[in-house]
């Protein structure tokens, strides 16, 4: 419950009491009393990084962006090694294909509950005795529209090379998460949940009042879904349908950020997602 609650504070809080930079203190300041190592990483190391989605969507902001990155280990030997990925996206306004007024809208302040289910869930780990090494990224910034802002048809890379043709800027969610998931990948972990508010594709599905659960391990999603069961949290599994893949085409980049107006949540590669 104490990580219910920690997730919920977190997702209520406006930009302008919780911003990109405030949330990675918070973190580093509340991590190591939950047995949690913590680190931040900036624009000038986030650069280097290679981290062109995160980049990319904060490129409109006022505000500097950090990933997060908290690390749990057991005593004793890991039986495995968990990475976590969250979207934090502190306030979505769509950037420069800016959202219409609407409750919609007002509700984007909660578009970093992805990162807050991850933050408040290492804070259990200690106590919960959990044996698994777990490590943890949380992608954050707001996706502001501005004179700075990156443009539709702008292309992006990836921390793995990959680039990617912004076809629409309301997209930022799974531009932060792609740079944390290379990074999560390129550290071998037995397995990735990336947790994320893809809000409008997901109710299109549709899927209101429960999450959107998609994996390319059938296991784990049964053990993610079994989760949400437990815990009251309704989860409904979709497909992953690669004849969907073909909507992600672009003419100038590896792919396009997003795909026609159908199925918004079920285009991938098995094999590479």
């Amino acid at each position: 419950m104490e990580g219910a609650l920690l997730a919920r504070d977190l997702a209520n809080n406006p930009l302008g009491h919780l911003i990109a930079t405030e949330y990675g203190d918070f973190a580093t300041e509340q991590g190591p009393s939950f047995g949690l190592t913590v680190a931040t990483y900036g624009l000038a190391a986030l650069i280097e990084l290679g981290c062109g989605g995160l980049l990319g969507v904060n490129a409109g902001s006022y505000e500097e962006p950090r990933m997060i990155v908290l690390r749990y280990k057991p005593e004793g030997v890991p039986t495995a090694h968990l990475a976590l990925v969250g979207k934090g996206i502190m306030n979505d306004s769509g950037g420069i294909s800016l959202k219409p007024w609407d409750l919609m809208h007002l509700a984007m302040k909660m578009d970093m509950a992805g990162s807050a289910a991850v933050l408040a869930a290492m804070t259990r780990l200690r106590d919960l005795g959990a044996n698994a090494e777990v490590s943890a990224w949380l992608m954050c910034t707001d996706n502001m529209p501005s004179g700075t802002a990156t443009k539709l048809g702008d292309v992006l890379r990836a921390r793995n090379g990959k680039t990617v043709e912004g076809e629409n800027t309301d997209a930022g969610g799974r531009l932060v998460t792609m740079d944390a998931l290379c990074l999560a990948m390129e550290e071998s972990p037995d397995a990735i949940v990336d947790i994320a508010t893809l809000t409008g594709a997901a109710m299109a599905a549709p899927v209101r009042v429960v999450g959107a659960t998609i994996g390319n391990n059938q296991e784990l999603v049964d053990q993610v879904t079994a989760a949400a069961a437990a815990t009251g949290e309704s989860a409904w599994q979709l497909p992953l349908e690669n004849r969907y893949l073909k909507q992600l085409d672009s003419d100038i980049a590896d792919i396009s950020d997003v795909g026609g107006t159908t199925a918004g949540t079920m285009k991938s590669d098995t094999e590479d997602s």
